[in-house]
């Protein structure tokens, strides 16, 4: 009988270590990513709002959301790094085929917070919002992506965590560019939870993006719509336009308003009219809410409450204004721009054929004073104010332009060709930095600031 033990050579075998299951070391680097934005996104969320409400981005915002001898020096720092016209990005896996509409997007898991997949190379952006100086939401057109769209039209989301130097997927609601009474153009975040996607349909995100609800029974199209203080305001209006350009032809509108995570909207009192109403007259701060429709300024509490129609009490009524009953100069319309915080307000008056003309008020539109003519080429598209700061950005038909004080303007420097159309949008989501968007669903480049409007950079989605 031998006295061989089988479980003394067992043990003192050398034991191979099995190998890992192919890709695991790859899963665990993507959810470090994905924490890692996570972290980033909660930790910026404390100021969101506030810097949500000066975007109205349109203000993204909004939405959204943005050298001269005569800009104060604080603006003017030459030892920082201008954002460059390409941006390399780490290779990312490609996301599913998209098959159309109701499968426009990656899985669920993305989200505002961050994905590991990369927007459509045919994305095209027409929106874009801003809820911190590093965190925002782009929407487009990826129809031009034959790959992506296959033979529908579509609608793509992306997201950014380093003010547009790179960008993710985000899923996108089931909705096509608009097209008369349906369809989406616009993106809006409150926070990285709350957005809504609009223009003219409406819907709704509580999860940062990763899932979107339809908002059904508002009587009409949705043309604007902003978010400060929990809340989002939208116009609702009865226009007439087709195809793309579903905010012509608007009679009349009525202001409606919902508290974040809410499906309930109710109308304002006293925001309604049968009156003409354009995409951007909603403006937000902290404290106020503005609208401008035709010739009537609306205003009011933007944290709840009623809105009334602003009566001049004297002095000068710009051009676009009414006043007390007396009639606006035909064929002038007017682009708003409110100071946050504050009551102060910065208007453009302007006809198709007329050079601008900029006043300023106060007192939240009750009395102005004027600022002469801007010397801006082009009509002014867009109009804003940066946060705590005197510095103004217009957008124009023609150019980008900056100003520290509303009367003397200069041209910006734009990176490149200038876009055929110029530009539908321009804000400052801070001091320094801001974004705008060309004109025209075919351009796929946004531009980029981080100098308070003087320069700016082109940046590919």
């Amino acid at each position: 009988m031998s006295d061989h033990d089988p479980i003394d050579d067992w043990l003192s075998t050398d034991v191979e270590l099995l190998s890992p299951v192919p890709g695991t070391f790859d899963r665990i680097h993507r959810r470090a990513r994905r924490r890692k934005a996570l972290t980033a996104t909660t930790t910026a969320l404390g100021a969101a709002v506030v810097i949500a409400a000066a975007v109205v981005l349109p203000q993204a915002v909004p939405g959204l959301l943005p050298g001269h001898a005569t800009i104060p020096s604080k603006i003017v720092d030459s030892s920082k790094p201008s954002p460059s016209g390409h941006h390399e990005q780490t290779k990312r896996p490609k996301p599913p085929a998209f098959a159309g509409p109701a499968s426009l997007s990656p899985p669920a898991q993305s989200s505002i917070a961050g994905s590991d997949y990369r927007p459509p190379s045919g994305f095209a952006a027409t929106s874009v919002t801003f809820i911190s100086g590093e965190i925002g939401a782009a929407l487009g057109d990826a129809t031009g992506d034959k790959a992506a769209c296959k033979d529908s039209s579509c609608t793509a989301i992306a997201g950014t965590s380093d003010y547009g130097q790179s960008w993710f997927a985000i899923d996108a609601p089931p909705a096509g560019p608009p097209d008369g009474s349906s369809g989406v153009s616009q993106v809006r975040f409150l926070n990285g939870s709350y957005g809504w996607a609009y223009g003219p349909q409406l819907f709704a995100t509580s999860d940062g993006g990763a899932t979107w609800t339809q908002v059904e029974g508002l009587p009409g199209r949705v043309i604007d719509l902003a978010t400060v203080n929990g809340r989002a305001y939208a116009v609702v209006a009865v226009c007439g336009g087709q195809g793309r350009d579903f905010a012509a032809d608007c009679t009349s509108f009525a202001l409606y308003s919902s508290p974040a995570g809410s499906g309930t909207w109710r109308q304002v009192r006293g925001a309604a009219a049968h009156l003409p109403v354009k995409p951007g007259a909603l403006q937000l701060t902290d404290t106020n809410g503005y609208l401008l429709a035709g010739p009537v300024l609306y205003a009011g509490s933007s944290s709840g409450g009623s809105w009334a129609a602003v009566k001049i009490s004297s002095g000068t009524v710009p051009s676009c204004l009414d006043g007390r009953g007396r009639q606006a100069v035909a064929g002038e319309s007017g682009v708003l721009a409110p100071v946050n915080p504050g009551s102060s307000l910065y208007l453009s008056c302007q006809s198709a054929t007329g050079e601008p003309v900029i006043y300023q008020s106060a007192d939240g539109g009750q009395s102005w004073q004027s600022d002469g003519r801007a010397g801006l080429a082009g009509l002014i598209t867009s109009l804003a104010v940066a946060p705590a700061s005197d510095t103004l950005v217009a957008a124009t038909t023609s150019g980008l332009y900056y100003s520290a004080d509303g009367r003397t303007w200069h041209q910006a420097s734009v990176s490149g060709k200038l876009p055929a159309g110029g530009f539908s949008f321009a804000g400052l989501t801070t001091e320094y930095q801001g974004v705008a968007v060309p004109a025209g669903s075919a351009v796929r480049r946004i531009y980029i600031t981080s100098d308070g409007g003087q320069t700016w950079q082109a940046a590919s989605i």
